[in-house]
């Protein structure tokens, strides 16, 4: 179970290999996790999850931290909270 302050969370920080790291929000992040479903198999994750619903992105995107898309080749994100100045 993810910590319940993550989910207040509105900014996520993106890594990718050999990217650099991006700071984005929580929209973006769902958006970015949801293009790379659908590259990937995902059969092989949860056969009874609709990846294409937000509300389903959205709580993987809150529950896990890693998604290997390939062997050896493993998107990761956090979340991150950004203080105004």
């Amino acid at each position: 179970m993810s910590n319940p302050l993550i989910r207040s969370e509105d900014h996520f920080v993106l890594l990718e290999p050999d990217k650099k790291e991006k700071i984005v929000s929580r929209e973006e992040a769902i958006k970015w996790l949801g293009d790379w479903f659908k590259k990937i198999d995902i059969t092989t994750i949860n056969q009874n999850e609709n990846f294409e619903k937000e509300e389903t992105l959205s709580k993987f995107l809150e529950d896990t931290c890693e998604l290997e898309i390939n062997s050896g080749y493993v998107i990761k994100w956090f979340a991150v909270r950004i203080d105004p100045d």
